[in-house]
């Protein structure tokens, strides 16, 4: 038979769609497994690099290094863990042990994180070293198991981009609370602080209350953290795919594999640098509205107002790429973003109205960020699939991971770097016009370049709707075939015969 006729055979049973629909309270289960991630990176990206700088005082290079290190403690340990979860197999699954067992370790990491130690600079640095390293390696636990049970929670696209819609929406609550919740326990120990009283610097009783918001913040994350893993653990189920990982190839091997596949290059580095754009202002905010905009006290304000916004507008951007593609949608949300950062340059200070307005424009484009990305990889990992007939969705993922906190890291040390270079004071209550200027440029010439390489890469992606619909209708043939009289596709096919194989609508 062919595989039109197989096609049509689907067609007209009707029984593929009804497979493999997944029951909302699934989607939801499945969903609450990204808030943890987002949670702590983002409470990592917006008060990491204040925590160091003026809790736990500590240079802005020593900082820096910590982050650059951390980011090639990552390049080991992001595609390790990917590799040892495609090779897990137990009655559990593949990816939820992984989640549930790193929980624990990854929590108590992330507490002494904001502890401060009474050791020298050079023994705080050597802590803080460690403690983010771990972090982030019992992290990746989590996060790139996690991400890979999109493919196995479903073979069927559409529901995949729901459960993935579900997602987004969890991690964007995430980031709220995130914000929120840290903001307003460091502006209530700020407001008690010392700093208005004509003092240069920060007295040990307001630094130590300061650390303790930081701490009190961890402690709810942390609970969070655990509920979310255990419910994606008993709530979540993992079925197998068109075809598994055959196995065969070495660790180096899957590696080379990956990192060589030209349609994941695009999507990964399109990702890349808009996560760099993001980090880099991200990494800034808090600094900026501070000692730029002299608004500091409505830092999570406006954060509020962007997560809003960036909440409220995911069902909107879903229904715009089921009309004009991923592809497309994306793009429109990158160009978004280009004359919101722009507009840094100019914002007054101390008038918080056009910085509200500035900060809901840019959620439609954090919107975006959050959605598209990893709404691209299940098909970028079905055309791997089509190709190769082997499946290496864990180490796939794991780099994806990878970028989003190499991202995150680079654009940290390089602000870091910037404002040494712009004369940032340690421990100071008031810091010189120099570090007004190296925030205004830190959070613009930088991220709009980021930007337009991104849109760059998306322009050369090569999987638009017509070869996405053809991607999914050569899916569904096999999963006919094997669902039906068990016979599969032998060996491999080229993507120029998966491009031409249709472009109807699914």
């Amino acid at each position: 038979m062919s595989r039109s006729a197989k096609y049509l055979r689907i067609k007209e049973e009707g029984n593929s769609d009804d497979d493999e629909k997944l029951p909302v309270w699934r989607k939801i289960c499945f969903a609450v497994g990204g808030a943890p991630y987002q949670i702590t990176t983002n409470v990592l990206g917006f008060f990491l690099n204040i925590f160091l700088l003026e809790v736990a005082e500590l240079k802005p290079l020593s900082i820096s290094m910590i982050l650059l290190i951390g980011k090639v403690w990552d390049a080991v340990t992001d595609p390790a863990c990917g590799y040892f979860v495609t090779k897990t197999e137990t009655r559990f699954g593949k990816m939820k042990p992984w989640i549930i067992l790193s929980a624990p370790f990854a929590c108590t990491a992330y507490f002494f994180l904001w502890y401060v130690p009474d050791f020298s600079d050079d023994g705080k640095t050597v802590y803080y070293l460690l403690m983010y390293c771990a972090f982030q390696g019992l992290l990746s636990g989590l996060h790139v198991p996690y991400t890979s049970m999109t493919m196995f929670i479903t073979n069927d696209q559409k529901e995949r981009d729901s459960a993935t819609a579900y997602r987004m929406v969890s991690e964007a609550i995430g980031v709220l609370l995130a914000i929120v919740v840290q903001g307003r326990l460091i502006e209530a120990t700020r407001k008690a602080g010392d700093c208005e009283d004509a003092k240069t610097t920060v007295s040990p009783e307001s630094l130590f209350e300061q650390e303790l918001s930081y701490r009190y913040g961890a402690l709810i994350f942390i609970g969070i953290y655990m509920v979310c893993a255990v419910t994606v653990f008993l709530g979540v189920k993992e079925k197998p795919g068109v075809v598994e990982d055959h196995g065969t190839e070495g660790y180096f091997s899957s590696l080379k594999i990956v990192l060589t596949y030209k349609p994941y290059v695009k999507a990964g580095l399109i990702f890349l640098f808009m996560s760099l754009a993001v980090a880099v202002v991200q990494g800034n905010l808090a600094l900026y509205c501070t000692h730029t905009l002299k608004m500091g006290d409505q830092f999570s304000n406006f954060v509020l107002v962007l997560m809003i916004v960036a909440i409220a507008a995911i069902p909107v951007w879903q229904l715009v790429l089921q009309k004009i593609g991923k592809k497309k949608t994306y793009a429109a949300g990158l160009i978004i973003f280009i004359p919101i950062l722009i507009t840094q340059l100019f914002l007054p200070k101390e008038e918080p109205i056009p910085y509200y307005f500035v900060v809901a424009f840019a959620g439609l484009s954090v919107s975006v960020s959050l959605l598209l990305p990893w709404s691209l990889l299940p098909d970028v990992l079905d055309l791997f699939m089509l190709e190769k007939n082997t499946r290496k969705d864990a180490m796939f993922y794991s780099f994806y991971v990878f970028f989003n906190k190499l991202a995150v890291g680079l654009g940290l040390a390089l602000s870091l770097l910037a404002l040494d270079l712009g004369g940032y004071e340690t421990g100071a209550c008031t810091q010189p016009k120099s570090v007004d200027l190296t925030l205004r440029l830190l959070v613009v010439p930088g991220p709009v370049i980021f930007v337009l390489i991104a849109l760059l890469s998306l322009w050369s992606y090569p999987i638009d709707e017509d070869k996405r619909k053809a991607i999914k209708q050569e899916v569904l043939s096999r999963l006919s075939a094997r669902g039906g009289n068990g016979e599969d596709f032998g060996g491999s096919m080229s993507y120029e015969s998966i491009k031409v194989s249709s472009s109807t609508e699914i």
